[in-house]
């Protein structure tokens, strides 16, 4: 950028305090969930609510439910979940009826456990996106002019459900950690699989992932890695997180290819490295609410733009389903 545009460098500066000058520019802050909440609807809002990537789904209802810990090793026990931001941003932003806005909600680390093959993990955040989706959903149903698109920018990791587990959760974990006992005598494919039990709790998730016949993921583009089958108690270490060599992050497991070591057995995969790999599998696009019958078919991913366009500029013919 220096070289190509002539830009100056720059530097850091480390006596700038940038969320004071949010604040100035009239920002409402808020730096966790009950703060997030107690705000009401400000003219304008910038959430914080952790160094990096923020805890993933799992990690935060379990800390909700007081079972786990996780969230206050990073040092931000109060962290919201996806569809809670969502609702608060929607009532920021449809402050102003004028001009109408465009808000875009990332469900990012479904990708990022994707790529770690942590199946119980990134299974929560996508359903954690699913109740995001939810409200703007609820959103679009009471302002009709409003559209809601759901994609994703790559798929990850060729994850497929392969089967369900032939025994309970306590005959699994007694399992000798090698592919004779663990893979052979667990894995149920067709007929063979059980049916798992999930029960959902009060809060919207899964009362526990480690239920009887549970399901059982593979995956495609996959690195080395152990695989138990069960839930890892802690994530694996996060390299964006500023603190990740530092106790107790430094305690996590480094990556796929060492986690479950001592309790899985080794899947070897089909690419270099320790993580899995994005692929060139076709995403789904669904659509709802205003010129949503523009998405349908096949098409390339830059078209997304100009159905956008074409629908802000008005050029949408609402196709009812008795036509």
């Amino acid at each position: 950028m220096q070289a190509g545009w002539g830009a100056a460098p720059g530097a850091l500066d480390n006596a700038r305090d940038l969320i004071a000058d949010f604040q100035a520019a009239g920002f409402a802050y808020a730096p966790d969930s009950t703060t997030l909440h107690s705000l009401g609807a400000p003219r304008r809002l910038l959430g914080l609510f952790a160094y990096s990537n923020m805890n993933v789904a799992f990690d935060k209802i379990d800390g909700r439910r007081g079972t786990s810990t996780i969230v206050n090793d990073y040092g931000f026990p109060d962290q919201p979940m996806l569809d809670e931001m969502t609702d608060k941003a929607l009532e920021v932003l449809s402050r102003d009826e004028a001009n109408g806005f465009v808000l875009m909600v990332e469900g990012a680390s479904i990708d990022k456990q994707a790529h770690l093959m942590d199946a119980d993990r990134w299974i929560l955040e996508t359903i954690e996106f699913d109740r995001a989706v939810r409200k703007a959903k609820e959103f679009a149903q009471a302002h009709p002019d409003t559209v809601v698109i759901v994609t994703a920018d790559h798929e990850c990791s060729g994850a497929a459900i392969i089967g369900a587990s032939l025994v309970t959760d306590t005959a699994l974990r007694a399992k000798a950690p090698t592919a004779a006992d663990m893979r052979d005598t667990v894995v149920g494919t067709y007929d063979a699989a059980k049916f798992p039990r999930y029960e959902i709790a009060a809060d919207g998730y899964p009362a526990t992932t480690d239920v009887d016949h549970k399901v059982l993921i593979g995956y495609g583009a996959k690195a080395d890695r152990y695989e138990a089958w069960v839930s890892t108690p802690q994530p694996t270490q996060d390299s964006q997180q500023p603190f990740v060599g530092q106790f107790p992050l430094n305690g996590y497991p480094a990556n796929p290819s060492v986690r479950n070591a001592a309790t899985g057995y080794l899947v070897i995969g089909q690419v270099p490295g320790d993580q899995a790999v994005h692929t060139a599998t076709d995403v789904p696009l669904s659509a709802f609410g205003r010129g949503a019958s523009l998405f349908s078919g096949v098409f390339d991913n830059t078209d997304v733009f100009f159905k956008l366009g074409q629908i802000a500029i008005g050029g949408v013919r609402r196709i009812e389903a008795d036509e």
